[in-house]
């Protein structure tokens, strides 16, 4: 057994792998970290301090979009 997985055999498709749970979380983070920092930078030159939260969302959302997008393309 050299440890890689077997393709299915009735042909659909393989499952996830290991590696895409660490992948789809840095995903998120990522796109919390960038959007969020975005929001944070322009609600301070702005004085709305409500765009750091409303950039945390929206990278969240954008991250879980990409996500979606990637597992359902594969």
């Amino acid at each position: 057994m050299t440890g890689q997985p077997r393709p299915p055999e009735d042909g659909s498709r393989p499952g996830p792998r290991q590696s895409d749970g660490l992948a789809y979380l840095s995903y998120m983070i990522g796109g919390m970290l960038l959007y969020g920092g975005i929001g944070w930078l322009v609600g301070r030159w702005t004085n709305v301090p409500v765009l750091f939260p409303i950039g945390m969302i929206l990278g969240l959302g954008l991250a879980v979009a990409l996500i979606i997008f990637r597992v359902t393309r594969s």
